[in-house]
C-alpha cells in the first residue's frame, strides 16, 4: 500500500593536558594563593582562573568537576537583557525569579558582531558579545553557585553564519577567553540552524552535522576541555545517519514549541505529550550513548491552567526530572522590565530528582519503536512524530499499527490548508510518502504521521 501525499504541522603536537596546584602571588600583594594551572606539550604554564575544573561528559551522563554527576536546571533569554548600560541592574532585578526557581544553570544568549542579521526579521534575538559585559555576568551568577551555558543564539539574526570559516574564526575567539573557565559549562554552538542561516558550503542537514563536527575539531585545538551543545532533529538528518560524526564531550539539544499546533491537544493529554516530547530524547540517549537537554520549551501567555501548553510545560519539567534529562525555559526576548516570574507557581517542583536516578520509562503505547522498515528524507524521525518536508521522502511502517496521517498544502500568502486528516489502520507493510511541486500537488506540501493506536491483522 502506498499512501501519497504531504502534511504541514503538528519532528597539535600531541598534547598531554593534566592540572597541578601551583602557589602564584595575587595582585594585591605577596600572599599566596592556590589556583589551577594547564601544562601542555609546548611547555607552557597557564594560570587558570577559576580553581574548579569544568564539567564534562562520560557515557550519557554530565559531571562536576569533581567526579559528582549534574543536572542543568535553568533559563534562559539574552545575556545583556537587551537593557544597554542597565545590564547589572537587569541582573540584580531578576535574581530574585532566578533563585525562586532553583536554577544552577543559565543559557545566556548571544551574538557576536559580524554576524549578518536577514533584513526581513528586525529585532535581533540576542545581544551583541563583549567578554568584559559576560564576564562580568558570570562573575556574579557565580556567586550564586550558577554556572553559564554560552548560546549563539541565532533565531534569523545570522543569516548564512552558519558553515562559514569566520563562525570558526569566532568561536576560537570565544574558547581561547573561556578555556579552562569553570564558570562556564559549555558552549553551545548555534541557536536552530536553519536553512536560512547556511552558508553556501552547507548544502543539506548532512553538511550540518559534518559542519558541527568540524567546528567542534576547531575549538578542541584551542580548548580540549569544555562540552560543546549540537542541536538535533530536525536541524540535522536522523541521528542514527550521523554517528560517525560525533565528537567526545557533546551533549544533544532538543526543543519543543507547540505553539500553532493546538491538534496535538484534541488527541492526547499534556502528560501523554510530555512523555512524547521526552522519548526522542531518552531512546537516542539509550541508543547513542549521548547525553541530552531540553534546551527550550515553554507557553505563550496566558500562563495559567487554562492553556494546555502551560500545563505541558509543567509535564515537561517533571518528566525531565523523572528521567535525569536536563531543562532550560526559555524566557523569550527578555528586557530589563520584562520579569521571569510566568512558572514561578510550578517551583519547587513537585517532581524533584535529589539523588539523580531515572524513574522507570513508561511512555504512552503505541509508539514507531520497532515499526519503522524504512525511510528516505525524514525531517524528523521521533518515536511519536514522523514528518516529511520535501519531494519524495517516505517512511516504510510494518503492519499492526494505527497511524494519523496528515497533509498539509502551504498556500501563496503563507497560510497553510489541511488537505486531508486521516487514520490508517495498517494491516500490511505500508509506505507513506510526501510528493509536492507536482502537477498533482503544486508548491509546498508537508505530510506529518503520529501513532494512535493498534490494529489486529491477519498475516
Amino acid at each position: 500500500m502506498h499512501y501519497y501525499g504531504k502534511i504541514v504541522g503538528v519532528f597539535t603536537p600531541f598534547m598531554v593536558i593534566f592540572l597541578a596546584t601551583i602557589c602564584v602571588f595575587n595582585e594585591s600583594g605577596g600572599s599566596l594563593m592556590p589556583r589551577n594551572a594547564s601544562i601542555h606539550s609546548t611547555g607552557l604554564v597557564e594560570v587558570v582562573t577559576h580553581e574548579e575544573m569544568v564539567q564534562y561528559v562520560s557515557g550519557d551522563k554530565i559531571f562536576s568537576g569533581n567526579g559528582s554527576e549534574v543536572m542543568w536546571r535553568g533559563a534562559g533569554g539574552s545575556y545583556l537583557f537587551h537593557a544597554g548600560d542597565r545590564y547589572k541592574e537587569a541582573w540584580q532585578l531578576h535574581l530574585p525569579e532566578i533563585q525562586a526557581m532553583g536554577l544552577n544553570t543559565i543559557r545566556l544568549a548571544f551574538a557576536f558582531a559580524d554576524s549578518a542579521p536577514n533584513q526581513d526579521y528586525g529585532v535581533p534575538s540576542a545581544d551583541i558579545l563583549e567578554f568584559e559585559k559576560m564576564d562580568w555576568v558570570l562573575d556574579f551568577l557565580s556567586k550564586y553557585s550558577i554556572k553559564g551555558i554560552l548560546d549563539l543564539h541565532n533565531y534569523n539574526d545570522m543569516f548564512r553564519d552558519f558553515g562559514s570559516q569566520k563562525l570558526v574564526d569566532n568561536w576560537r575567539m570565544v574558547a581561547q577567553h573561556y578555556r579552562g573557565d569553570s564558570r562556564v559549562v559549555a558552549y553551545e554552538l548555534f541557536n536552530e540552524p536553519g536553512s536560512s542561516t547556511w552558508a553556501p558550503s552547507v548544502k543539506s542537514k548532512l553538511d550540518v552535522a559534518k559542519f558541527y563536527a568540524n567546528l567542534t575539531d576547531a575549538i578542541r585545538e584551542v580548548d580540549p576541555d569544555h562540552i560543546v551543545i549540537w542541536e538535533s532533529q530536525p536541524y540535522v538528518p536522523p541521528l542514527e545517519e550521523i554517528v560517525d560524526y560525533l565528537r567526545p564531550n557533546v551533549v544533544f539539544t532538543f526543543h519543543r514549541w507547540w505553539t500553532n499546533s493546538k491538534d496535538e491537544f484534541y488527541v492526547w493529554t499534556p502528560e501523554q505529550l510530555s512523555y512524547m516530547s521526552l522519548a526522542y530524547a531518552v531512546e537516542y540517549r539509550k541508543r547513542l550513548n549521548v547525553p541530552f537537554w531540553f534546551g527550550e520549551f515553554g507557553a505563550n501567555s496566558p500562563f495559567n491552567s487554562s492553556n494546555p501548553e502551560w500545563l505541558l510545560t509543567e509535564q515537561h519539567l517533571w518528566r525531565c526530572e523523572e528521567q535525569v534529562v536536563g531543562w532550560n525555559l526559555w524566557m523569550g526576548r527578555t528586557d530589563i522590565n520584562k520579569p521571569w516570574n510566568y512558572y514561578l507557581s510550578f517551583f519547587p517542583l513537585k517532581v524533584f530528582n535529589y539523588n539523580l536516578v531515572r524513574q522507570p520509562w513508561n511512555p504512552p503505547s503505541p509508539s514507531f519503536v520497532g515499526y519503522v522498515l524504512d525511510w528516505k528524507g525524514a525531517d524528523r524521525l521521533e518515536p511519536y512524530r514522523i514528518e516529511l518536508w520535501h519531494n519524495g521522502d517516505y517512511v516504510t511502517l510494518k503492519p499492526g499499527i494505527v497511524v494519523r496521517v496528515i497533509v498539509n498544502h502551504k498556500l501563496s500568502d503563507g497560510t497553510v490548508e489541511v488537505v486531508s486528516d486521516q487514520e490508517w489502520a495498517l494491516k500490511e507493510e505500508t509506505t507513506i510518502k510526501n510528493v509536492e511541486g507536482t502537477a498533482e500537488f503544486p508548491g509546498d506540501w508537508n505530510t506529518q504521521i503520529f501513532p494512535v493506536g493498534m490494529c489486529d491483522f491477519i498475516s
